[in-house]
């Protein structure tokens, strides 16, 4: 310590017994306080608030450090199932849902995870959980009856919720037409994501005559096809969806339009 700095420091110790002396307590500690910085600083070590003297050094050199997890995902399965569902734009069965949300976001959902999702949207329903939307079911068109493994969105008008003998077949082929002209836009987008949603278009393809014919995976043949049988059948789809989308508007609570009747719950049927 320098004479200098035994001076400074004498006189801060001067200066506290004086506050001691006239009962300024305040003062006494904000001086002794400034004598402990300046024993400090005296003995070498970094004065208060001079971070840059303090930092810790870390140069080194660039590593890659393996990772023993991997990160969470960016969405939440509801997030994913739910931007699945808007994209597809039909009610649609829940693994066809869950292929898709797959390769369009990478991230799988599981079918237990599916289940325990339709059971939180009817449990945030009830408690009026502020969402956009909520995954409700499919409901058939004659009790509307919620139908097992069909899901849709609440924001979807209900003529689109709801199921008659035509509409699984017609959601379906219009389903299929909208993911062969994604599948094409993406192919020259995103070329990652589109080999993996070519194997579901060409999945749901195979049972529509003519959309697989010829070699590889013809986007315009698959929507060709599905569209060439998608419009008569919506001649009768969409008139029968509308007369039951009438009928449950004048008998069902706002509820029972979302979540079905509970008479009893329809089996999946085949697209």
């Amino acid at each position: 310590m320098s004479s200098r700095q035994d001076e400074v420091s004498l006189g801060l110790v001067n200066r506290v017994a004086d506050a001691i002396r006239a009962g300024d307590r305040d003062e006494a500690v904000r001086l002794t306080r400034e004598l402990e910085r300046a024993l400090t600083t005296a003995a070498g070590a970094p004065a208060a608030g001079s971070l840059a003297d303090s930092a810790p050094d870390f140069a080194a050199q660039p590593a890659v450090v393996p990772m023993t997890h991997a990160p969470a995902p960016a969405r939440s399965a509801r997030q994913v199932i739910t931007g699945a569902l808007a994209e597809i734009g039909v009610a649609c069965r829940a693994k066809i849902v869950a292929d898709y949300a797959e390769a369009r976001f990478g991230q799988r959902v599981e079918a237990r995870m599916l289940a325990a999702l339709r059971r939180d949207e009817r449990r945030a329903w009830e408690k009026n959980t502020a969402r956009p939307t909520y995954v409700v079911p499919a409901l058939e068109g004659r009790y509307f009856q919620p139908v097992r493994g069909l899901l849709t969105l609440s924001d979807w008008p209900l003529e689109r919720r709801l199921l008659g003998p035509w509409s699984e077949r017609a959601d379906h082929l219009a389903a299929t037409a909208q993911l062969a002209r994604q599948l094409a836009w993406l192919s020259e987008r995103d070329a990652a994501v589109a080999e993996r949603l070519a194997p579901v278009v060409a999945g749901m393809a195979a049972s529509i005559p003519g959309a697989l014919d010829g070699p590889g995976l013809d986007t315009a043949r698959v929507a060709k096809a599905a569209e060439a049988e998608f419009v008569p059948l919506a001649e009768r789809d969409e008139p029968w969806r509308r007369e039951a989308a009438a009928r449950a508007r004048g008998q069902l609570p706002a509820d029972q339009q979302l979540w079905g009747t509970t008479i009893g719950v329809v089996a999946e049927g085949e697209a």
